[in-house]
């Protein structure tokens, strides 16, 4: 019984992608990978359903271009503050000891508050903090997972693959009023500072507006007793290029107006850990502590990598605790930020090629995010003929 908890331990929180979020201008969305939803143990029986679900947060406010902080951001107080929130509702059905279904539905809420999307400061005009704000359904996903060897006899080793569609029930076009935004009037041609209804930014939109392919792999080895290693790897593919909200973005360089980031881009995105976790002598509590990387890539593997993105990684160590009481799982997760970049873009590029003059867009990362997720496993059904393998 103690290396039953012991595995589930290792699986809660760490064998998942649920607590994986956006932490600012650059990183993932809120929903989980393929893999075990919301902390499930090895092995669900054929018929058996675990529900979860899990809350995320973070506070985005430092600017990088490169791996270079803006300092003088913080100091001018002109940094771009995102305060995110997401919960993730969760379920796995096991079909036998090895195949499962996962599904994920993520509901998002996000304020960001900033001067240069609500008119800026310029030298006659002082600027004004705004708020915009985006909430409700983000992308959900659904698909299965498979342990390469039977849970119920590989209790020190196991590996899980995975893949699942990622739907675009997100909106991706959620808009908000914008301040101040100088605008030339057609009749008189005079410019003048309006309020507008349109896009907020691609970091705060609920969705990207593709249909992804999530391929998902996991595992854990133990190593000592009540001593394990932990890894999990998942990438997103989306093929589709752009997904038509619009960026209020369009750079001109030499006289060249560059249209690329136009509209929003549909990125891939990718996320990995890898760590260590150690069983508590108090039954039903484990320590983990790890090492944790997500980021969207300049271009994407399949498909155009055309429209704005914001390219690049954060790196962080990811302390956490799991408990386990009766058929209900506590998982606490915080990642803290050890490296951040914000690389560059296509158009950075292009840009930069044409012009001669280097160009890297900036983006705002968080110090922390705070994840905790509850799970819940139902009851058996009693086996009817079932396969077991």
């Amino acid at each position: 019984m103690k290396r039953f908890f012991t595995i589930i331990s290792v699986c809660l929180g760490l064998l998942s992608f649920e607590n994986l979020a956006a932490q600012g201008c650059v990183a993932i969305r809120g929903f989980g990978g393929c893999g075990v939803a919301g902390g499930t143990g090895l092995a669900l029986v054929p018929g058996q359903w675990q529900v979860g679900a899990n809350y995320r947060y973070f506070k985005s406010f430092r600017h990088f271009k490169g791996d270079q902080e803006q300092f003088d951001r913080l100091v001018k107080q002109t940094q771009v503050i995102n305060y995110s929130s997401t919960i993730e509702l969760s379920a796995s059905f096991g079909l036998n000891s090895r195949w499962q279904m996962n599904v994920g539905v993520p509901l998002g809420f996000t304020d960001r508050s900033s001067y240069y999307e609500h008119g800026g400061q310029t030298a006659t005009f002082a600027g004004a903090r705004k708020t915009s704000t985006s909430a409700g359904l983000g992308d959900a996903r659904m698909g299965a997972s498979r342990w390469l060897w039977n849970p119920l006899s590989h209790t020190k080793s196991n590996l899980s693959v995975g893949a699942a569609l990622k739907l675009p029930t997100g909106n991706w076009n959620v808009q908000d009023s914008f301040y101040n935004i100088l605008v030339t009037d057609p009749q008189s041609g005079v410019p003048t500072r309006k309020t507008l209804y349109r896009p907020v930014d691609q970091s705060m939109q609920l969705g990207d507006g593709g249909l992804g392919l999530i391929i998902d792999i996991q595992g854990f080895w133990e190593v000592n007793e009540g001593l394990y290693i932990y890894g999990n790897a998942f990438y997103l593919l989306n093929p589709r290029g752009v997904n038509g909200t619009l960026t209020n973005r369009s750079p001109t360089i030499d006289g060249k107006v560059y249209t690329n980031e136009y509209m929003c881009s549909v990125p891939d995105q990718y996320a990995a850990r890898l760590g260590v976790l150690s069983q508590s002598r108090m039954h039903g509590l484990s320590f983990s502590w790890g090492a944790r990387l997500e980021g969207i890539p300049v271009k994407d593997i399949i498909g155009e990598s055309l429209g704005f993105r914001r390219p690049g990684f954060i790196v962080s160590a990811e302390p956490g605790v799991t408990y386990m009481k009766g058929k209900t799982t506590y998982n606490v997760n915080v990642p803290i930020a050890m490296y951040r970049i914000r690389n560059q873009s296509v158009t950075d590029k292009q840009i930069e090629n044409a012009s001669g003059i280097a160009r890297n867009g900036d983006a705002a990362f968080a110090d922390y995010l705070i994840s905790f997720g509850i799970t819940y496993r139902l009851s058996a059904p009693q086996a009817k003929g079932i396969l077991t393998h």
